[in-house]
C-alpha cells in the first residue's frame, strides 16, 4: 500500500522542519545574538555599540571600540507549545483497484510540549588596529532548536523527531571614514547539523504496522556561506543611525536516508543517498539610536527577511530523480522594535523593550512541523560593571504567539489542528575590555 516515493514525501516534507522547533523569531529564524539586546528586543541592534556583539549585526560599529574587547554569553529558550488536534480522514489504496479510499477518522491529534528547550551559546572579539580600523570575529547560533512528538504520535506523517543546529562563523573588518560615517564587511560560513525523523502514525492503523514505525529518517551535515556588510552614520556622540545587510545562504544537504518499511516499498533500514536545497533568507535591518537625556537613551529597528526565496522544497536523488516537490510560498516578513535603556548610576544600565514579530507562513501553508504564528515580545534587562572593564549582562523575554487554527494535509493524512505558543528566554553575559 505504501511506495517508497510516498514515503520520501514524507520524510522531506518533513526536511522542512529543518525550520522545526520553537525559534524565537518568524519561521526559523533565531535573533539572540547578545544578552545586551535581549534585555531591548534587540532594538537598536544595527545602531548600539555596548559590547563585541556587534560583530553578529552590524561590523561597521566596531570602529566605535577604542579598546579590544570579548564578549562570552549565552540564551536559554524555555518553549511552551502545545497542539489541539483531530485527525480527519486517512486516503488509501484499494488493494485490488488501487484506486483511493477515504475514510473519516476521530483519531486524537493533540500533543502537548511539542518543542524542546535549548541554549543559544555566543563568543565575540574585537580588536581596533588604530583609530580608523578594526577587525573582529563571532560564533552565533541562528537557526534551529528542535521538535518532538511521541513515537506513536496519530499523525506521525507531519512531525516526528527533528534537531537542527546551525552555528555561523564570522570573520569581519570595519573602517571609520571620517567622524560620521563607518563601514564594515563580515564574512560567514554556517555549519548546519540535522536530523528528521517521522513514522507511520494513523497509516500504522490501517495497515496493521505499529504506529511507532519509522516512515523516514535523514541525517546530515552540511555547510553553507554568505557575507554581510553595514555602515554606521553618528551625528554626534548622542545619536546614530545604522543600516546592516545579511544575505542568503544555501545549504546543500546530503543525507542518508532510511525507513523501516519491508522492501521493495521500503529501504528495511538500508541507508540510500539524498538531498536537498534549504535556502536561508537574506535580511537587511536600520536601527537607530538617541540619548535623550544624560541616562535615558532610545532605540529602534526596523528589520526585514526576505523569506519570499523560500518558495518550494525540491528534493532528488543519487539519480537526479525527484523524490519530493512541495510549495512553500514563504512571503517576506517585518519585526518592528523599541527599547529603552537607563543609567542608573555608573555602575548599573536598566533596560526594557517590546517587539512584534510578523510570520512568513501565508494562509494554506501552516504546518505543526513550523507552528509559527505572529508574536510579541516583552523584554527586560540589565548590565552592571564590576570595574570599568569588567561587566555582566543580563536579559528576560517573554514571547506571546497567536492562536493559530489550520487543516494539514499530507500522505493521505488529513488533519486539523490548532496551535497555542508562548516562551521565556533567559540570557547572561559577561564582557570584558583589555
Amino acid at each position: 500500500m505504501f511506495k517508497l516515493n510516498k514515503l520520501n514525501r514524507a520524510l522531506l516534507a518533513a526536511t522542512l522542519t529543518l525550520s522545526a522547533g520553537y525559534a524565537s523569531a518568524a519561521a526559523f529564524q533565531l535573533v539572540e545574538v547578545s544578552t545586551s539586546g535581549l534585555g531591548r528586543a534587540y532594538a537598536g541592534d544595527a545602531a548600539i555599540a555596548e559590547n563585541a556583539s556587534v560583530v553578529a549585526v552590524n561590523p561597521a560599529l566596531m570602529t566605535q571600540f577604542k579598546r579590544a574587547e570579548i564578549s562570552v554569553g549565552g540564551t536559554y529558550i524555555r518553549p511552551d507549545v502545545n497542539l489541539n488536534g483531530k485527525i480527519n480522514s486517512v486516503t488509501v489504496a484499494n488493494p485490488q483497484t488501487g484506486a483511493p479510499i477515504t475514510m473519516p477518522s476521530s483519531a486524537d491529534a493533540s500533543h502537548n510540549k511539542i518543542a524542546k528547550g535549548g541554549v543559544i551559546p555566543n563568543l565575540y572579539y574585537i580588536q581596533p588596529i588604530n583609530d580608523r580600523f578594526a577587525v573582529g570575529g563571532g560564533i552565533n547560533v541562528n537557526y534551529g532548536l528542535a521538535t518532538e512528538f511521541d513515537a506513536n504520535y496519530s499523525a506521525g506523517v507531519f512531525a516526528g523527531k527533528t534537531d537542527l543546529t546551525t552555528i555561523n562563523f564570522n570573520l569581519s573588518g570595519a573602517y571609520r571614514l571620517n567622524q560620521h560615517w563607518s563601514f564594515g564587511l563580515g564574512l560567514n560560513a554556517v555549519y548546519a547539523d540535522a536530523l528528521v525523523e517521522r513514522h507511520l502514525g494513523v497509516l500504522g492503523d490501517v495497515s496493521g504496522a505499529p504506529r511507532s514505525t519509522v516512515a523516514a529518517r535523514l541525517e546530515g551535515k552540511e555547510w553553507g556561506y554568505g557575507w554581510n556588510a553595514g555602515f554606521v552614520y553618528k551625528f554626534n556622540e548622542r545619536n546614530r543611525i545604522g543600516v546592516a545587510y545579511h544575505s542568503h545562504v544555501d545549504v546543500d544537504f546530503k543525507g542518508d536516508f532510511s525507513n523501516q518499511l519491508p522492501a521493495p516499498r521500503g529501504t528495511a533500514g538500508a541507508v540510500i543517498p539524498g538531498s536537498l536545497t534549504l535556502n536561508l533568507p537574506a535580511y537587511w535591518e536600520v536601527s537607530g539610536y538617541h540619548r535623550l537625556t544624560n541616562k535615558l537613551a532610545a532605540s529602534y529597528s526596523y528589520k526585514w527577511t526576505r523569506w519570499s526565496r523560500f518558495q518550494e522544497l525540491d528534493a532528488r536523488g543519487s539519480n537526479g530523480n525527484q523524490l519530493f516537490h512541495k510549495n512553500e510560498k514563504f512571503k517576506d516578513s517585518a519585526r518592528i522594535a523599541l527599547g529603552l535603556s537607563y543609567d542608573a548610576n555608573e555602575k548599573l544600565t536598566l533596560r526594557t523593550g517590546i517587539a512584534y514579530d510578523e510570520s512568513p507562513v501565508q494562509e494554506g501553508y501552516y504546518s505543526i512541523s513550523i507552528p509559527d504564528a505572529d508574536r510579541t515580545w516583552l523584554s527586560l534587562g540589565a548590565t552592571y560593571r564590576f570595574t570599568p572593564d569588567l561587566s555582566v549582562d543580563i536579559g528576560y523575554a517573554y514571547l506571546i504567539a497567536s492562536d493559530n487554527t489550520f487543516t494539514e494535509t499530507e500522505n493521505g493524512v488529513s488533519a486539523t489542528f490548532t496551535s497555542k505558543s508562548k516562551a521565556n528566554v533567559y540570557g547572561l553575559a559577561l564582557n570584558y575590555r583589555f
